[in-house]
């Protein structure tokens, strides 16, 4: 008789069946990450016991080379197709990773040095060609009569110091003549030197009085000659014209110096100052340059084109410079004389991190986060923390080492992962303010910005939209007292971070009162930018809470999620509220006004 039970499985069985289940979470968790940390090292404690799950650092760990999802911690067979399991290189449970010199050169990896060195910035602009205000100078008259003569009779016509310019007929200069004349005539030299004085200050040139006193009889019409080197750009001089005291005659430019009126950008004027050098290239002289620098930047700010006027001179003795020419202008800012910089194309930027990988030579690669500052000229970028002189970045390649960095990173995760129950949340700090201290003033608004932010944080992840409205513009009107209120020691610290721009203007978008799709987009906006101010400036110290940023690994997923800010506590997620409240992937406590850096914290993370 047969018995209708069925027989209990086999051992093989069961194990490959545990195995299976294991290696296909591993595999979920390698692909979402720390989210699902915590569900896979409790099923591997559940599967192996505390005592194995506990061996990780120094235990080896087997796979099989046709299913690498079936990871053990013993040598055996593979439950799948029964091959010889292999030990994995403990190596793949580090950050650091390691790759043949070979595969290394065929992925085109390429790496340049970490140096020190000048941080420079060119600013491009353009400008217009005009006259040097300081070499123009009128010709006028000082006694009424009539031009029998014009010698200078167009526009543009250069001349020289004591070139003549017109001859005029007038009875006042007739009559100083006569006077001269007669004071010689007596020999009375205080009379004759009063009345060549007299003559002189008609501008009469000396070399016409010689020549009236050895003529001895006065003319009827007297030459005035050019006071001055330059080009003709006004006349108003034409034979046979009655002219009066104070008629302007002719304007005679010296045009051996030019300005060029060149326009700024509000962004640009922290790198402008007075005596840098600047560089000028016109389309009518291919392949020229020509050299100047910056003399005067004007004090006012047009509100129609936001733009700032600057005067900057050149010299123009070959003429070649013409009033009125359009031309490009280049500005070389020297902003510090020694800073750590590496090329632009050796950070990876995820928007809300920034990540390097070091070569070590012989293959060996570690990705390191870093904190970029100011970029610089030829593709170069200020490092401000993460790397140092001397060491050598990847700037071709680094994709693909990021993507092995992650896997194995995800790996390790895996093998010696604690459970999320016993883990104590823990913030690390996120690095030092730049700032040692806030105006009173500026500490207030910061805060009261805070506060505003966080009741828009708490509606959200509510799912209500009631009150964000009003928060909103308590944020952007805080930003504007912000603004108002100087930084002693840093005056162009609110230039520097354009971020408070887009907090404010993120602000006037939730003002308007969107959808709470709408308003969760504009409020991660708003986040990425709030973080990078508060982290340059720090909490408040009257602030009564501590400020976490946490990051969202699921939203805007195709740009490696999103952060926002928090008081420390329970997680509140707002950009899915109650269908994901508590998802979470890092945190990181952002430091108090002037506090030091801590690298101690670890990063909690979280599930969703």
């Amino acid at each position: 008789m047969t018995d209708p039970t069925p027989a209990a499985p086999t051992r093989p069985r069961r194990l490959r069946t545990i195995v299976v289940t294991v290696g296909v979470t591993l595999i979920v968790v390698l692909v979402a990450g720390d989210s699902l940390k915590s569900a896979a090292s409790g099923l591997w404690h559940a599967v192996f016991g505390d005592d194995q799950a506990a061996e990780g650092d120094g235990h080896t760990y087997y796979t099989c080379g046709m299913h690498p999802w079936v990871v053990l911690p013993h040598p055996g067979l593979c439950p799948i197709c029964q091959m010889d399991l292999e030990p994995i290189d403990p190596s793949k449970f580090e950050a650091e990773i390691t790759i043949d010199p070979v595969v290394t050169q065929n992925m085109g990896v390429r790496v340049a040095d970490v140096e020190r060195a000048p941080l420079t910035r060119t600013l491009r602009s353009v400008g217009t060609v005009d006259y040097d205000e300081t070499r123009v100078r009128d010709v006028n008259l000082k006694v009424a009569g009539w031009l029998e003569k014009v010698d200078v009779d167009y526009l543009g016509a250069p001349v020289k110091a004591g070139d003549p310019l017109f001859d005029i007929y007038s009875p006042e200069l007739f009559s100083a003549q006569e006077e001269y004349l007669a004071a010689l005539r007596r020999g009375t030299s205080d009379f004759a030197a009063a009345a060549r004085t007299r003559l002189e200050f008609f501008d009469v040139s000396k070399s016409e009085i010689d020549a009236l006193a050895k003529r001895g009889e006065p003319q009827k019409a007297m030459t005035i000659a050019s006071p001055w080197d330059g080009v003709v750009v006004e006349k108003h001089a034409n034979a046979g014209a009655r002219v009066e005291p104070g008629t302007m005659l002719y304007r005679i430019a010296d045009m051996s110096k030019v300005w060029v009126m060149v326009s700024l950008y509000e962004y640009q004027l922290p790198y402008v100052s007075e005596g840098q050098a600047a560089v000028m290239s016109l389309p009518y002289f291919p392949g020229q340059e020509f050299e100047g620098r910056v003399i005067y930047i004007y004090p006012t700010l047009d509100v129609r084109t936001r733009e700032v006027k600057a005067r900057v001179e050149f010299d123009n003795t070959a003429g070649l410079l013409k009033p009125g020419m359009f031309a490009n202008i280049e500005i070389r800012a020297t902003l510090a004389r020694d800073r750590v910089m590496v090329p632009r194309e050796a950070v990876i930027d995820t928007g809300t991190r920034q990540v390097a990988f070091v070569s070590l030579g012989e293959g060996r690669f570690e990705p390191r986060d870093v904190r970029l500052g100011v970029e610089g000229e030829s593709g170069r970028v200020e490092v401000l923390d993460g790397l140092k002189a001397g060491e050598k970045v990847v700037v071709s390649g680094q994709f693909l080492l990021d993507s092995e960095a992650r896997i194995r990173e995800g790996l390790a995760k895996m093998i010696r992962g604690d459970l999320a129950s016993e883990q104590v949340a823990t913030a690390a700090s996120a690095g030092a303010t730049e700032l040692s201290a806030l105006p009173d003033a500026a500490a207030k608004a910061l805060g009261e910005l805070l506060e505003a932010y966080f009741v828009i944080q708490n509606r959200l992840a509510g799912d209500a939209t009631e009150g964000v409205a009003e928060a909103a513009a308590t944020i952007a009107s805080a930003v504007d007292a912000l603004l108002a209120t100087p930084i002693p020691d840093h005056p162009h610290f609110w230039h520097q971070h354009e971020e408070v721009a887009t907090v404010r203007g993120e602000a006037l978008e939730l003002v308007k009162g969107p959808a709470i799709a709408d308003a969760r987009l504009a409020f991660a906006d708003l986040s990425i930018a709030l973080s990078k101010l508060v982290r340059a400036t720090g909490v408040p110290p009257a602030l009564s809470v501590e400020v976490q940023e946490l990051h969202c690994p699921m939203y805007r997923e195709d740009q490696g999620g999103t952060s926002w800010l928090q008081p420390a506590g329970a997680v509140r997620n707002p950009y899915y509220g109650s269908q994901m409240l508590e998802c979470f992937d890092e945190r990181a406590a952002i430091p108090r006004t002037g506090a030091p850096s801590d690298p101690t914290g670890d990063a909690a993370g979280g599930t969703p």
